[in-house]
């Protein structure tokens, strides 16, 4: 069962966005945000399992990409008019459906 609980999260995230001025950001700059989010955590996950960066980085930075990408994706969820709980919710019955190999 899905939490109710995002939904919560994505207003907080999107008064987050209100309150540092975000919210009048574009979709297009959002996802451009998104993707580079995205590269930083390929980044962060190849170091974690050591495919030839630094041996100094630990689960935090990947943590804290994964944490950033959340973050972007709710925003732009909002920026969109998206109900993010509900998309969900509804994607998942689709996958309910779905015979997974």
């Amino acid at each position: 069962m899905i939490s109710k609980d995002l939904k919560e999260l994505q207003a907080y995230i999107w008064q987050k966005n209100i309150d540092r001025g975000f919210s009048e950001e574009s979709a297009e700059k959002k996802m451009l945000m998104l993707t580079e989010e995205v590269g930083e955590l390929a980044r962060a996950v190849r170091r974690q399992v050591g495919m030839g960066f630094s041996a100094t980085t630990n689960k935090s930075e990947a943590a804290e990409e994964l944490a950033d990408i959340l973050i972007i994706t709710l925003g732009l969820a909002s920026t969109l008019n998206v109900d993010i709980y509900d998309a969900l919710v509804q994607k998942e019955e689709k996958n309910a459906k779905r015979k997974w190999s």
